[in-house]
């Protein structure tokens, strides 16, 4: 094969490449301390923009609940408003914590997490219950860039 054919398709290869990765990785930079010592205010982090990966120890990137329905309300996917970063407790089949609030199944039902921070006074499933599986933006694959700026949870 000749070394013009090589290179031919290594660039169409490269040009398909970054389109898709576009699609899938995203930035997120952290605003809070609700998952302090772990994550501080500032930190960029990778997003695999990927729903299924979503098990416990991982992080994610949730859509916020809506301060009057909490999860319950009708998501809204252009991230309005606004996104938490959280830790995967419990997932579908997993026991449900009992620190959980609302109605607190056996086992965490299919489609649904039980998410909460590092930060003793995160928000998270201890105040607003299982988190629909159809909130999450992505999950943290790692830390781009510290900020190192401490913020009350």
């Amino acid at each position: 094969m000749s070394p013009i054919l090589i290179w031919a398709g290594a660039a169409a290869l490269a040009i398909g490449i970054v389109p898709a990765a576009r699609l899938l990785l995203s930035t997120v930079t952290v605003r809070g301390g609700s998952m302090t010592p772990t994550l501080l205010h500032g930190d960029v982090l990778l997003v695999l923009r990927h729903r299924r990966r979503a098990r416990p120890g991982r992080i994610v990137v949730v859509q916020r609940p809506d301060p009057r329905t909490g999860w319950n309300g009708p998501a809204a996917p252009s991230g309005a408003a606004g996104w938490y970063v959280k830790r995967v407790v419990a997932a579908a089949g997993d026991p449900v914590p009992p620190w959980v609030a609302g109605d607190r199944p056996g086992r965490v039902p299919p489609g649904m997490l039980v998410l909460r921070g590092d930060h003793p006074r995160s928000e998270d499933s201890k105040q607003w219950g299982l988190c629909p599986a159809d909130r999450m933006y992505g999950v943290v694959l790692l830390r781009l860039r510290t900020g190192g700026e401490r913020a009350t949870a």
